[in-house]
C-alpha cells in the first residue's frame, strides 16, 4: 500500500503547484480521491517503475539501507541539477541522513555553462575545456562528458560546497579523475592526506570535514602531456547516501560513448543504481535514425552491465516537447519503444516519464501552468522539482515496481 507520507509529499507539492499556478475552475480540474489535479498531470496510477530485471535493487527501503549509491547522469535535463537535486534531497530526508554527498562533480561554471547549485569552483592557471558533443572522436571525457586539461606546471582548483538555501554539504574525502599515468602529478591541501592512487585517479582523505577546499597541483609537464581533469567525487564518509548527478547539454546516447574514461569512473564509484535520461537529442534531431538509436542505446546499456555487472539500470522515458516550439515531436514514441524493448532485452528497468506527464502534447498543459522554459523542450526549477518528486516516489513506494509487460 502507498504510505500516507508519500501521499502527503507528492500531494502538498503539486497543489501548491497548482494553487498558486492556474485558476480553479471545473472545465480544468479534476477532484482525485487522491489529489486534487488537473487531468492528465501526474498521476500516482501511472507513476511506476517497469522492472525487468529479476531482483532490481529497487524499490528503495529506509529501514533496511546502510548505505546507498546512485548514479543519475544524462542531458541538460540533468546538467542544471534541480531534477537530481530534489531527488537527493528527498531520499536523504527519506534515509535519515543529514550528511548527505553531493558525489560526481565537475567544474561547469568554470566552463562557462550551466551548474547545479549544489557547488562551485574557481582556479588558476590556464585551463582549455573539451566535450564529447561535437566531437569527432573519443576524448578523456568522463561522466559528465566533459574534460579540462592545462599545459600549466603550477595551478589549483578550489572547490566549495557552502549553499544558503539547500545547506552546506560537508565532504571529507575528495576524489579526483586525473591522468596520473601519463604525467607526475604532486598534490597538495591543507589537511589532506593521499589515501588512493593510480593511473586515473587520486584519492585525498582530510583531516575534518569542510565545505571549502583548494587543491594544488604541482607538474612536471615535459612530455607534452596536459594535466587532465574528467570530474570529481565528494564525499562524506558518515552519510549514507551519494546521489551522484552529471549531465551535459546537448548530448545524445552517441555522444556518450565517446567519453574515453566513462567505464573507469562508472567502476570507482560503483553505484548499486545507475539512472540513464537521454534521448530527447537523439529524437529531436532531424536526422534521427531508430535502429542507429537502438543500436548506440546497447553498446551503452553493455558498457555499463560490463563495469557493474550487480547494478540496476533504469532507463528514463524523455518528456513530451515540441518542435521548433509548435508540434509535437513524435519521433518521442520511437524512442520510447527502443527503450522498453532494450529494457526487455538487457534486464533493465523503465521509468516512463512521457507517459507520466501525460503523453502526446502535454507539454502545452504543463506550459500553461507555469512549470517549463519557454522553448517547449526543457522545464523550469519547478518543473523539475517535480519531476524529482515522481521519480522519488517511484523509487520507493512499495508498490511501484511493475514485473510487467509493455504496450503502446
Amino acid at each position: 500500500m502507498t504510505s500516507c507520507k508519500h501521499k502527503n509529499l507528492f500531494s502538498v507539492v503539486l497543489i501548491a503547484i497548482l494553487i498558486t499556478a492556474i485558476p480553479l475552475t471545473t472545465e480544468n480540474v479534476v477532484f482525485n480521491k487522491k489529489l486534487k489535479m488537473i487531468s492528465k498531470l501526474p498521476s500516482l496510477e501511472l507513476n511506476r517503475i517497469h522492472a525487468y530485471q529479476a531482483n532490481p535493487k529497487l524499490p528503495i527501503k529506509a529501514d533496511s539501507i546502510s548505505s546507498l549509491r546512485i548514479l543519475h547522469f544524462g542531458d541538460s535535463h540533468i546538467q542544471a541539477g534541480f531534477l537530481t537535486g530534489e531527488v537527493r534531497r528527498l531520499l536523504a530526508n527519506f534515509l535519515n541522513d543529514s550528511l548527505v554527498s553531493v558525489g560526481y562533480a565537475f567544474p561547469y561554471n568554470i566552463a562557462g555553462t550551466n551548474s547545479p547549485v549544489d557547488y562551485s569552483f574557481s582556479v588558476t592557471g590556464s585551463w582549455a575545456f573539451s566535450k564529447i558533443v561535437g566531437s569527432d572522436t573519443d576524448i578523456s571525457a568522463g561522466l559528465s562528458g566533459m574534460v579540462m586539461e592545462t599545459y600549466d606546471n603550477n595551478t589549483s582548483i578550489s572547490i566549495s560546497t557552502k549553499n544558503a538555501k539547500r545547506g552546506d554539504k560537508l565532504f571529507d574525502e575528495v576524489t579526483f579523475f586525473v591522468n596520473v599515468g601519463e604525467i607526475e602529478v604532486n598534490v597538495d591541501c591543507a589537511g589532506g592526506t593521499i589515501v588512493n592512487q593510480s593511473n586515473d585517479h587520486i584519492k585525498i582523505k582530510l583531516a575534518n570535514a569542510v565545505s571549502d577546499l583548494n587543491v594544488n597541483f604541482n607538474c612536471n609537464i615535459q612530455n607534452q602531456k596536459p594535466l587532465r581533469v574528467s570530474g570529481l567525487l565528494l564525499v562524506n564518509s558518515l552519510s549514507k547516501l551519494i546521489y551522484s548527478s552529471a549531465g551535459l547539454n546537448g548530448a545524445d546516447v552517441k555522444s556518450y560513448l565517446k567519453a574515453g574514461e566513462f567505464e573507469n569512473q562508472l567502476r570507482f564509484i560503483d553505484p548499486h543504481i545507475v539512472i540513464v535520461s537521454l534521448g530527447t537529442n537523439d529524437a529531436y534531431h532531424p536526422l534521427f535514425d531508430s535502429a542507429d538509436f537502438s543500436n548506440n542505446l546497447a553498446i551503452l546499456i553493455d558498457k555499463i552491465e560490463l563495469a557493474l555487472p550487480n547494478a540496476t539500470v533504469l532507463l528514463t522515458i524523455p518528456g513530451d516537447h515540441l518542435v521548433s516550439k509548435t508540434s509535437p515531436n513524435l519521433k518521442l514514441l520511437q524512442v520510447k519503444d527502443a527503450i522498453f524493448d532494450l529494457a526487455i532485452k538487457k534486464s533493465c528497468c523503465v521509468w516512463d516519464f512521457h507517459s507520466i506527464m501525460g503523453g502526446e502534447g502535454s507539454i502545452r498543459l504543463w506550459n500553461s501552468i507555469g512549470l517549463t522554459a519557454p522553448d517547449y523542450l526543457h522545464f523550469n526549477a519547478k518543473g523539475y522539482q517535480l519531476q524529482g518528486e515522481l521519480l522519488f516516489e517511484a523509487l520507493t513506494l512499495n508498490d511501484a515496481l511493475l514485473n510487467n509487460s509493455y504496450s503502446n
